[in-house]
C-alpha cells in the first residue's frame, strides 16, 4: 500500500522576508514618484512664468508706446518724462502699468500682516527691510496676485535679490534702475521669495535678468 504524503504550500520565513523587502522597495519608488510630480507646484510654476511674461510684455509695450529712446528712464506719461528723482515716480509707473495689466485693483491695506515681513535684504539695509518699506504704498492686486514697483536713485544700483521664476536661488545684478515684485497668490502662504514671490530687476532698457 502506497502512502501519499501531503506537501504544505506556503512561504518560509526567509521567503516572506524577501517578498516584504521587494514590496517595500516598490512602494518607496512609487511614493517618490508621487512627490516628484506635484500638480500644485507645477501649476504655481506655470502661473509665475505667465505673470513674469505679462510684466515683460507690459514693459515692452510701455517702452514702445511712451519712449523713443528705448530707455526706461526716458518714458513719458501725461505728467512728462519720468525721473528717478520724482517723488511720485513709482505711483506714476504703477498707473502706467495698470493700462497694460488686466484687472488691476487699487487701495491695499499696508497694515496687513503680509507687509510686515522682513524678507528683502537690500544694500541700504544689513538686517533686511520690511516689504512695505521697500515698496511702500505701491502694491496692487492683479488677477489674484500682488505686484509692486521700486525705483533706485541711480541706474547703477545693485539688486541683490533678483529672482525670476524657476531660477535656482537669488543672485545680484548690476546697473539696475529698480525692480518689480510680484506674489502669484497674494496673501496666501508660503509668502516666501522663490516659492510664490519673485523679483524682476530692470535697467535702462527694461527688464533684464538671467533666466538660467
Amino acid at each position: 500500500m502506497r502512502v501519499c504524503s501531503i506537501k504544505k504550500i506556503g512561504f518560509t520565513i526567509s521567503e516572506a522576508i524577501i517578498v516584504l523587502v521587494i514590496l517595500g522597495i516598490i512602494m518607496g519608488l512609487s511614493i517618490a514618484g508621487i512627490k516628484l510630480y506635484n500638480p500644485v507646484d507645477k501649476g504655481s510654476e506655470t502661473l509665475s512664468w505667465k505673470m513674469a511674461e505679462n510684466i515683460e510684455s507690459a514693459t515692452l509695450q510701455i517702452l514702445l508706446n511712451h519712449s523713443s529712446y528705448d530707455n526706461f528712464l526716458r518714458i513719458k506719461d501725461g505728467s512728462g518724462y519720468f525721473s528717478v528723482e520724482d517723488a511720485d515716480i513709482t505711483k506714476r509707473m504703477s498707473d502706467l502699468y495698470s493700462n497694460y495689466l488686466s484687472d488691476v485693483k487699487f487701495g491695499l491695506d499696508l497694515n496687513n500682516e503680509y507687509f510686515s515681513k522682513e524678507i528683502l535684504d537690500y544694500d541700504r539695509s544689513s538686517t533686511g527691510e520690511k516689504l512695505k518699506d521697500a515698496y511702500s504704498n505701491f502694491f496692487y492686486v492683479t488677477d489674484g496676485m500682488l505686484i509692486g514697483f521700486r525705483f533706485y536713485q541711480s541706474c547703477k544700483s545693485i539688486e541683490k535679490n533678483a529672482n525670476p521664476p524657476e531660477h535656482k536661488g537669488r543672485y545680484s545684478m548690476d546697473d539696475v534702475c529698480g525692480s518689480i515684485f510680484f506674489d502669484i497668490n497674494a496673501f496666501k502662504k508660503p509668502n516666501k521669495l522663490g516659492s510664490d514671490q519673485y523679483i524682476l530687476p530692470f535697467g535702462v532698457r527694461g527688464i533684464e535678468y538671467n533666466k538660467d
